[in-house]
């Protein structure tokens, strides 16, 4: 904030307060005449419209005179003064004629109406005593006004509210004022007349404002004071509470001086002492609360200043005699006037070198408008009792400004608190969850390999024909697995040194080659299939740096198991280059899925958001590229990533220093490593390491079961364990290939499904299988780390049939998954048992509507009657040799039960019923669910044609359609109307049973029914689509 500005503001608040008390004092009164030469004329005045009138203006002033009405009237007083009132009598007359201490009595004529029946007259500040006649009669007193104290002088400032009767049209009003104790004396402020009812209003008005500010005040000082009890750490509440009590006693000792008027008895000199030294203690109490919120606002040189010119005013003003009281008034007010005006110039000069504090920039505005308004509040004062302010109301408006900008900096204080609080609070959930999420990922990472090992194990053990080569490649697994664990194991505890700053480094020379080819040997068998190269393109003896080896190889396994882990074909290939003549660069490249450019700078954080999807949807689980980059830091290099786009693939660089060839001693360190290298070849690793191909063909009929897992390890324990079962197994490493596979093997039994795997998760993987199977169809046992309810509530609304935590025991997954086969065995021969009986609905429905043809030809013709006998016992005879749980048929055999109810019907129905047959014969060969054509052959009939007197035609047509075989059956009848079609097939309208249990036999075995197209007046069309199977 410019300079500038901040004296505009400074300006623009003095001015608001000035405003604020102008307008609203001058609600109290309006614009009234003025006194002129001692008199007024008032009586064209409404005082109920018009409300009070100040008696301002030039009144009679009779000097070093305590007169009498008498007096007065008498013409006895020598000197006679216009002096304009309020005001003190000091500058207004000669110092020669009366002083400061002194003596004097004011008179003012007032004409009036009759109209009000009882008037009443308010003073506000009289210095110090005073004695009111009206009319000649006294009717108010304050003190005891007497030349001396030896005639019995005491003072009393209180104000005075008094009432009188009228008599006669005109007011003589006489005031007698002494003044033996203060540096000033005379009627100091304004005298209210009016009705006395609107007086006695007006007082009471601020007899409540005054009790009102004392009441906050206090209240609030209380809290505060309270808050600081139950944390004394908090200084500013006890400051600022002090200063809230402070004023609230001060707010009782002005205005209508309530504090005065309950201690009555206490000398007015005693009161103001007190509150001399409690206002330059209360300066002293804000300076504290300030600097609480920041050094800048009041320096430490300042404060020391400060501290000791109030605590030597305090101190002076209690000990000083009564008389100098007054007079030592002026000095305290102009000391506390200069600090405050310090205090708010260096708030500004703070604000303007933007050094705010704990405030902020809002919080140090705030706090200068305070001091500006506890300044002004005490100017107001000041200039109050100087005459120069006529209005008490402006004070309020201070206080409230005052009191409105504290309040609103502690509140802001609680509330940056609380936020800082409710922040911390987050900080704290995030860092747990995040806490939370390491455990369960590094669980996981030391989980799946121990149940690898120890399953692989199991398996070997349970194998009671040990093949050598297999038992090999089983150690291999187990070692390659060991070593990847003891990695972990390695960057958790290096994570640990490095935040310790304990790690040791222990350098030494050594060739790059010979590091790169064991971290492949030990890798070789996580590669998912034989298609990922592991290439090692870094010369023997060419390389050579001088750093940490095992730091560095943990570099390169962290790196390498990385890319592994997201690479799904391709290669991964280690090169290296000198750079910068001192370093070499090892560069690290794959064609894995690669990584989203918004996240290249964040893969290396420790505390990357869990929820951001770093390695497409895939979380980086572990300390990996965290603790490597912090490790190639602390051995002398650099890891950075170079290159990386999502599928494409990655380059990362690990950077470091090389080793000197002049030197003596590297150059006997290097003869050293060059006689023990080993030679290494960077052509492609030789297949015999690899696991066994994807897909096992086995002899035999076998049941097949699809592994999904991205892990290799996990793979090659779930191949063991079903490596001697009833299955054979396919393998997946991520979910597109498993739903490929899925859709490639429609014999497969069951799915092991693991949930954490790039790109497609085991979640989505269930949701789109179930799309295709139900569960009875295709089980799918979960395989996850997380075994929380939202988790498994998650698998199973994905379509889950079970789930198994990992790492499972061997025999507790072989159990299950045998119990998801027996279920889906037992669920296809309750779907058989019930195309059964569905299928003896038919037959006698059939069989009844046959017979009651022929009954009825026996008896008009025999020979008729005897054909159609020989066309039902044929058709029972097909019928009868048909087998309860393998109702299919060949499509040839249908025709024919068809061609027999044809005849049938066509004898009871004669001409009104025509029938075409249009069969491709290379159809006939296939296999259908027995009797699924006749019945929607006789729907066609008994609810299309019979229905219409001139009857009416039915189409069969069977074709060939791609893949299925498409069966139509077509009639002109009456048709279905759209609302009786909807329900034709709804198993909870009791109607059309025929119809009913062929949709349902055929929606049992191919998961869809019968398609029925129909409109009124043009007939119906009924559509099976059976998959295409020749009858072998």
């Amino acid at each position: 904030m410019r300079k500038k500005y901040i004296y505009l503001l400074f300006g623009l608040i003095i001015i608001l307060i000035f405003s604020i008390g102008y307008f609203v004092s001058k609600s109290f009164y309006n614009k009234a005449p003025l006194v002129e030469n001692g008199s007024i004329d008032l009586s064209d005045w409404d005082f109920n419209k018009d409300g009070n009138v100040k008696l301002d203006g030039y009144w009679e002033f009779y000097p070093n005179e305590l007169l009498s009405p008498s007096d007065i009237n008498n013409e006895v007083a020598l000197h006679k003064f216009y002096i304009n009132t309020p005001g003190p009598w000091r500058n207004q007359i000669p110092n020669d004629v009366i002083s400061d201490k002194g003596i004097g009595t004011y008179r003012v004529k007032i004409k009036i109406n009759k109209s009000v029946l009882m008037y009443g007259i308010k003073t506000t500040h009289i210095r110090s005593a005073n004695k009111i006649f009206v009319n000649g009669k006294e009717i108010g007193q304050r003190g005891n006004p007497e030349p001396s104290f030896e005639e019995g002088y005491f003072s009393d400032i209180q104000r005075t509210v008094t009432c009188f009767k009228p008599e006669g049209d005109t007011l003589d009003i006489i005031i007698q004022v002494a003044n033996l104790d203060y540096f000033s004396g005379g009627i100091i402020q304004s005298v209210f007349f009016g009705d006395y009812e609107k007086i006695l209003d007006y007082y009471i008005i601020f007899i409540v404002l005054d009790i009102a500010n004392i009441l906050i005040l206090g209240i609030f000082g209380v809290y505060y004071i309270g808050i600081y009890l139950k944390n004394i750490k908090q200084k500013k509440f006890l400051y600022i509470g002090s200063v809230c009590i402070i004023y609230a006693f001060v707010s009782s000792t002005v205005n209508e001086k309530i504090f005065n008027k309950i201690f009555s008895f206490m000398p007015y000199f005693w009161i103001l002492k007190i509150k001399l030294a409690l206002i330059s203690l209360s300066i002293y109490l804000a300076l504290l609360f300030i600097r609480q919120y920041g050094n800048d606002f009041v320096t430490r040189k300042n404060m020391k200043l400060a501290k000791y010119i109030i605590f030597a005013s305090i101190f002076t003003v209690l000990l000083i005699p009564m008389d100098l009281v007054g007079l030592f008034e002026n000095i305290i007010d102009t000391i506390n006037i200069l600090i405050s005006v310090l205090v708010a110039f260096s708030i500004i000069k703070a604000i303007y070198r933007e050094r705010y504090g704990e405030l902020g920039k809002k919080g140090a505005i705030l706090l200068l408008c305070g001091v500006i308004a506890a300044l002004t509040q005490y100017c107001i004062f000041v200039l109050y009792y100087c005459s120069i302010i006529k209005s008490s109301v402006i004070p309020f408006v201070t206080y409230f400004i005052f009191l409105l900008a504290f309040l609103v900096i502690i509140l802001k204080q609680h509330i940056n608190a609380y936020n800082k609080i409710q922040t911390i609070n987050s900080d704290l959930i995030s860092l747990d969850k995040l806490r939370n999420e390491f455990l369960i990922s590094t669980s996981h990472e030391f989980k799946t390999p121990l149940h690898g090992i120890i399953n692989i194990a199991q398996a070997i053990l349970n194998k009671n024909d040990r093949n050598t080569a297999k038992v090999d490649e089983n150690l291999a697994y187990i070692i390659s697995t060991t070593t990847r664990l003891s990695s972990l194991v390695n960057d958790i505890i290096d994570f640990q040194s490095i935040q310790n700053e304990e790690l040791k480094v222990n350098k030494e020379v050594f060739d790059i080659n010979g590091v790169v080819q064991a971290v492949f040997d030990i890798l070789a068998y996580m590669r998912k299939n034989e298609e990922i190269q592991l290439i090692n393109s870094v010369p023997i003896g060419e390389y050579y740096v001088y750093t940490d080896e095992n730091r560095f190889k943990q570099i390169l396994f962290n790196l390498i198991v990385n890319s592994l882990k997201y690479t799904e074909n391709g290669f991964i290939q280690i090169k290296a280059d000198v750079v910068e003549k001192n370093y070499i660069n090892i560069t690290i490249e794959d064609t894995g899925i690669g990584i989203d450019e918004k996240y290249h700078d964040e893969i290396f954080e420790r505390n990357i958001d869990i929820d951001k999807n770093v390695f497409n949807g895939i979380f980086p689980s572990g300390l990996g590229l965290s603790i490597s980059k912090l490790l190639a830091s602390r051995i002398g290099g650099e890891l950075y990533l170079k290159w990386s786009e999502l599928d494409k693939g990655s380059i990362f660089v690990v950077k470091m220093p090389k080793a000197n060839d002049d030197s003596d001693v590297v150059r006997q360190e290097l003869d050293i490593k060059n006689n023990i290298t080993t030679s290494r070849s960077d052509e492609k690793l030789s297949t015999n390491i690899l696991c066994e191909p994807t897909e096992t063909k086995n002899n035999g009929e076998k049941l097949k079961i699809l592994l999904v897992d991205d892990d290799v390890c996990n793979i090659k324990v779930l191949q063991e364990i079903f490596y001697d079962s009833d299955y054979e197994t396919l393998v997946a490493y991520n979910g597109a290939n498993a739903l490929e596979l899925v859709k490639k093997h429609k014999d497969i039994s069951i799915v092991l499904l693991d949930v954490m795997m790039p790109g497609l998760s085991g979640y989505d993987v269930c949701k789109r299988i179930r799309k295709e199977y139900k569960l009875f169809e295709l089980p799918i046992l979960l395989l996850t780390v997380r075994s929380t309810p939202d988790d498994i509530a998650l698998g199973f609304e994905a379509g889950a049939n079970d789930f198994l935590t990992k790492p499972f025991n061997f025999m507790e997954l072989k159990a299950r998954v045998t119990t998801l086969q027996k279920m889906r065995i037992a669920v296809r021969e309750a779907l058989k048992m019930e195309t059964v009986f569905l299928q003896s609905q038919i037959r006698p429905h059939f069989l009844y509507n046959s017979l009651s043809v022929i009954v009825s030809l026996c008896y008009r013709d025999g020979r008729k009657a005897g054909e159609l006998l020989g066309e039902l016992s044929k058709y029972l005879r097909f019928a009868f040799d048909i087998d309860p749980y393998n109702s299919f048929i060949s499509l040839k055999e249908e025709i024919s039960f068809v061609r027999s109810y044809v005849k049938l019907e066509k004898a009871r129905f004669g001409e009104r019923l025509e029938f075409e047959f249009d069969i491709d014969e290379a159809c006939l060969q296939n296999t259908i669910p027995a009797l699924v054509i006749q019945p929607l052959v006789e729907n066609s009939i008994r609810h299309g044609l019979v229905k219409r007197i001139s009857g009416g035609r039915v189409k069969i047509s069977i074709k060939k359609s791609n893949d299925y075989i498409k069966i139509v059956i077509q009639d002109d009848g009456v048709g279905i109307d759209a609302e009786k079609l909807k329900g034709l097939l709804d198993d909870s309208i009791s109607i059309n049973s025929g119809l009913k249990n062929v949709n349902k036999r055929l929606i049992n075995e191919y998961g869809y029914g019968i398609i029925i197209e129909s409109k009124v007046g043009q007939g119906t069309t009924s559509t099976i689509n059976i998959p295409l199977k020749l009858n072998i």
